[in-house]
């Protein structure tokens, strides 16, 4: 199977993150591809909601038995994730 491809609106905040959670949510719960790809080449602004919102991806993705690998990922998201010690939840992780 082709790996599903999830790409987010251009703000992964406080204020979107509800509704991307719900989108995101849907998306790997009801597609049996085994591999998730979260698509972040959109996204212009990401505060600490995103990134715990990534973490729930990843968590999620593993209880569901698929891979995810996030891909389009900004030098300025990086530097975020750094900074919060939370830049593993960038790499891919096989189911």
């Amino acid at each position: 199977m082709n790996p599903f491809l999830f790409k987010p609106s251009t703000h992964l905040t406080f204020d979107t993150v509800a509704s991307v959670r719900k989108a995101v949510y849907k998306q790997v719960v009801t597609h049996a591809d085994s591999a998730f790809v979260l698509d972040l080449s959109e996204v212009v602004h990401c505060d600490s909601a995103g990134l715990a919102l990534l973490i729930e991806v990843k968590k999620l993705c593993r209880q569901q038995g698929k891979s995810l690998n996030v891909v389009g990922v900004s030098s300025n998201i990086h530097a975020l994730a750094e900074f919060c010690g939370v830049n593993d939840i960038l790499k891919t992780n096989q189911a």
